[in-house]
């Protein structure tokens, strides 16, 4: 961007056709980008309480009103000398106020920044303090522009005609200037001590300021320089929209991911890492659904670890964790196939669901299970343990009109008649 005003320093005043649509859509542009950024810097002031962006949500929500009443006024828009019973200087004055206005909030949100960091706005008082960053900044606006508006015979000549020769030898041009040139420096102090914010406030506050270089160097509007400089402008209300929507963006990412995890984690068994009995209800339930549309069977194994209370009681709770530790991960490792899954039932009961697996099948797998717990070997001082369990495995067949709370009773039923028949061993219902 500065390298392109470079460039064309030559010909800044060269003049360029008249453009009409030009303006009305410059304008539009402005206002939706300025109000845009306003709307979001207010929903992070709601949600941080901080006072610096409020003013800074101000700062962006003040040019609304001035650029939609600055082309109203503007010569050759909508009426040969404006609306609003507008005079020659009027557009002018509200450009001074805009490009003026600006920086200066910003100025006052860096040093409301500085002195307030650990102070933020209490919690009653969010609503009525963002009614009037909203409101006080559009107020102050309108009052701006009907002041250059309906009373710009009292204010100074800044341009004749076209030129602005006048403009640019007046204190008034050399103070907004000046305005935009310490808002700059500030904030590009402040982005060193770190905050993406920061950063592309300082590439705002620098379009604003290559705005208002070229237009008091493009000598007449309609020029080069002129035209260049609403680019500018453009660019300058681009920048920090573009930024809180990537960050909004991240944050909806962020907060996916999140939920994401919290679900995994409240799907999940704390001591076992396996799922728990939450998602085995919700899941069964909807493998009996899908299996009904596809007209297969599902095959549900429930796992009793033998003798664990007296496991527990002899050698300790710990002793008894690890345990369940460790045949919850034989029966995870155990499972072929990405549908079938492991949950712990309760206790030390395990559930084991398989989707389209007839009984022969779901007995294998039973029989699998039951063999490689069988060869663990828990060390416990100088005692070595062994591990077995009790399966009972039930099986739901298509149009059979069970529930899964049935099968689960079934698959029960068949378990309390392994552990009553010796353990160690699987039965089917």
């Amino acid at each position: 961007m500065l390298f392109a005003a470079l460039l064309l320093h030559r010909q800044l005043a060269l003049p360029l056709p008249e453009i009409k649509p030009f303006l009305p859509m410059y304008a539009s542009c402005i206002i939706l980008l300025e109000g845009l950024t306003g709307y979001l810097l207010l929903s992070q002031f709601i949600s941080s309480r901080q006072w610096h962006l409020g003013i800074l949500a101000s700062a962006y929500l003040l040019l609304i009103p001035l650029v939609a009443i600055q082309l109203l006024v503007f010569p050759g828009v909508f009426s040969a000398s404006g609306l609003l019973n507008a005079g020659q200087q009027s557009a002018v004055w509200i450009w001074v106020f805009w490009h003026g206005g600006f920086p200066a909030l910003i100025l006052l949100a860096l040093l409301v920044e500085r002195g307030a960091k650990q102070r933020t706005v209490p919690v009653a008082d969010v609503r009525l303090w963002t009614l009037n960053f909203a409101l006080l900044p559009l107020l102050l606006g309108i009052a701006l522009a009907l002041l250059a508006t309906w009373f710009s015979h009292n204010l100074p000549v800044l341009i004749s005609s076209h030129s602005y020769q006048q403009l640019v030898h007046s204190p008034f041009a050399i103070l907004v200037w000046l305005v935009n040139i310490a808002a700059l420096l500030w904030m590009l102090q402040r982005s060193r001590k770190g905050g993406v914010m920061h950063i592309w406030l300082s590439l705002a506050l620098f379009a604003s300021l290559l705005d208002v270089t070229l237009t008091l160097l493009a000598g007449a509007r309609y020029s080069v320089g002129w035209y260049a400089a609403r680019v500018s402008s453009t660019v300058s209300a681009t920048v920090l929209l573009g930024v809180l929507l990537w960050e909004i963006n991240k944050l909806y990412i962020n907060t996916q991911r999140a939920n994401e995890l919290l679900y995994e984690q409240s799907m999940q068994d704390g001591l076992t890492g396996v799922f728990n009995r939450r998602f085995l209800d919700q899941r069964l339930g909807k493998e009996l659904q899908l299996a009904a549309q596809r007209q297969v069977p599902v095959a549900v194994l429930l796992l009793d670890v033998d003798h664990f209370k007296r496991f527990n009681d002899h050698y300790g709770h710990a002793a008894g964790d690890a345990c369940l530790r460790m045949v919850a991960a034989t029966i995870q490792g155990s499972l072929k196939r990405p549908a079938d899954f492991v949950a712990r039932y309760g206790g030390e009961e395990f559930a084991v669901v398989l989707p389209d697996t007839d009984s022969s099948g779901a007995l294998k797998v039973a029989q699998r299970l039951c063999r490689r717990i069988s060869a663990i070997r828990l060390q416990h001082a100088a005692d070595t343990v062994s591990v077995t369990v009790s399966i009972g495995q039930a099986l739901w067949q298509p149009g059979s009109g069970e529930r899964a709370a049935d099968v689960m009773a079934r698959s029960d039923k068949a378990l309390y008649c392994a552990k009553d028949t010796g353990r160690n061993r699987v039965v089917v219902l």
